[in-house]
């Protein structure tokens, strides 16, 4: 995982917008453990905006899963891998 990548910059901008916390906060610590922001409702708008800026669908499986920066890049890259 690059979190310097042009994805993981994506990535950061769509959290700061929906977390409303500025970008240089988003980074491979943040999680719905360590960011009061990330709550229940947010996660939801988060993987809404998430499908629309990347263009995928995930299942009802991957999106609890998805509780981090790290794990939804990851999820990304492996996404991005599969089309490659």
């Amino acid at each position: 995982m690059n979190d310097q990548s042009p994805m993981a910059v994506r990535l950061r901008e769509v959290m700061a917008q929906v977390l409303d916390l500025p970008p240089g906060d988003i980074g491979p610590q943040i999680s719905t453990e360590t960011a009061s922001a990330w709550t229940s409702l947010t996660h939801l708008m988060l993987i809404s905006q998430l499908e629309s800026e990347f263009g995928v669908v995930f299942s009802s499986q991957e999106v609890r899963g998805l509780t981090s920066f790290s794990a939804i890049l990851d999820a990304l890259e492996r996404r991005r891998d599969s089309v490659a």
